[in-house]
């Protein structure tokens, strides 16, 4: 919301303004959006909850990027 990197406020800008919108109020609304998307949502999160999630049944996320 706040950063200087170009990328990432992009990003915010792309966020904030998207019809219908892409914020969630939990983590487990983020992730039944991304379940019933069909590939055309994405949903970030911290990498703890995203391992925890991606070896859940039905088995169906996947996470993207390494943790540093």
């Amino acid at each position: 919301q706040r950063s200087k990197i170009a990328v990432y406020e992009k990003m915010w800008s792309y966020m904030k303004s998207a019809e219908p919108t892409v914020f969630t109020k939990t983590t487990a609304e983020g992730v039944a959006r991304v379940r019933k998307s069909k590939g055309k949502y994405a949903f970030l999160l911290e990498s703890t909850m995203n391992e925890y999630t991606e070896q859940r049944k039905p088995c169906d996320t996947m996470k993207v990027g390494g943790n540093r």
